[in-house]
């Protein structure tokens, strides 16, 4: 990141002046990320309507590639967003390159610092191999999608599982969306939020996947225009602890795990049969159940440990801070979205196979043979909840 930010550095301080010096602005979907007012300068911050000298581009309906528009020389659309969002950068708060959170010394009383402090962990993790031995794969990386296609099978690079691009885009709107952290509404060709614009195309309803129990948030989801733009008012983000929530109208057909099974398609499914190259041939694979409260086990003691709890979907604000027997669990409950330090040996360093053997380093999953972004040691997230 060094380089990189030497690199950055004058597109840093064009895009963080732009925005630092933005007077009264309220942006809800954070800072200029979306629900704008009519008279809003923060597209200023990041586009030049004629002079823009960035060779970013997008793909129109017709599949064309036309400018982004954007300021400055960076070539990606990673680059971009560590203008603000990486190492020592101006403009963001969440350094998502480290993985922490970078508060100035107090003077700022922004709702984001309600719940988070300087040098906090960010809920996601980072992207620092460094750091972070296992990450989601940003820079327009192209990977598999484990659990992908119709049965996972697409998930397997052994077996030439269908590659995906993955940059901070696929995953995030910068404009902002029904969903909680810019979670983008269409991921891979599939629908997880959007608006209903039959009634006011102009305002339409918010129709989010993931919304969030954080102090605050608007659980219809984010509005556009004004009206999200005063949704902010008493929203409090909390990038260091997770605060998640339960799909809207606890639906289980939605929420984060739903979100995620736009590429990981078979991660919500119970089981389906195909060959993962193995040695077990082509059988029926299970999966643990995701959208599912603790409570549905039906065994002699609790499910719930209080040690290091793993972060369990809740019904909203009140219930945020502790978990219960109806809580969910969700594909955020074991693992991280962004990067994972979690080191793993013995049996858990070990792919799937007929003749295991721990501490080998050899059939981990690829391609480093990473911790698949648990978010503890080994099986810390099995034993947190079974406690065995």
């Amino acid at each position: 990141m060094t380089v990189k930010r030497h690199a950055l550095a004058i597109l840093a301080v064009a895009v963080a002046a732009g925005l630092l010096l933005a007077p009264g602005v309220a942006y809800a979907n954070y800072s200029v990320h979306g629900s704008y007012t009519m008279s809003t300068d923060a597209c200023a911050g990041c586009h030049r309507a004629h002079t823009a000298a960035s060779p970013i581009t997008w793909v129109d309906t017709n599949s064309a590639s036309q400018s982004a528009l954007l300021l400055g020389t960076a070539t990606t659309i990673d680059e971009f967003c560590y203008t603000c969002h990486g190492s020592a950068m101006l403009g963001a708060d969440t350094n998502v390159f480290d993985g922490v959170f970078e508060a100035d010394d107090g003077a700022d009383t922004g709702s984001d610092r309600a719940y988070n402090s300087f040098g906090e962990p960010l809920n996601g993790g980072g992207f620092d191999p460094a750091v972070f031995p296992t990450i989601h794969y940003p820079n327009g990386t192209t990977w598999v999608a484990y659990g992908g296609g119709t049965t996972g099978r697409d998930g397997i690079i052994s077996v030439g599982g269908v590659q995906v691009d993955i940059s901070c885009t696929v995953c995030h709107d910068v404009h902002g969306s029904s969903n909680y952290r810019l979670l983008k509404d269409i991921v891979n060709g599939v629908t997880v939020g959007g608006y209903d614009g039959s009634v006011d195309p102009v305002n339409p309803t918010p129709q989010p996947y993931v919304i969030s129990a954080e102090e605050g948030y608007p659980t219809g989801g984010w509005l556009l225009h004004e009206p999200g733009a005063s949704q902010v008012a008493t929203y409090k983000p909390d990038y260091t602890t997770p605060r998640y929530a339960k799909a809207p109208g606890s639906d289980t057909s939605k929420g984060i795990s739903a979100w995620c099974a736009a590429c990981h398609t078979q991660y919500t499914s119970a089981e389906s049969t195909y060959d993962a190259a193995d040695g077990y041939g082509y059988v029926m694979r299970y999966r643990h159940p995701v959208n599912v409260p603790l409570s549905n086990f039906a065994g002699y003691r609790s499910i719930i440990v209080t040690t290091n709890p793993l972060p369990l979907a809740h019904d909203g604000w009140a219930d945020a801070n502790s978990n219960d027997a109806t809580d969910w669990m969700d594909c955020l409950t074991c693992h991280v979205a962004h990067g994972s330090s979690a080191i793993m040996t013995g049996y858990a360093n070990i792919a799937d196979a007929t003749d295991p053997q721990p501490d080998t380093g050899t059939n981990g999953v690829p391609p480093e043979d990473g911790n698949a972004l648990l978010r503890g040691n080994n099986r810390y997230v099995c034993e947190a909840c079974h406690n065995k």
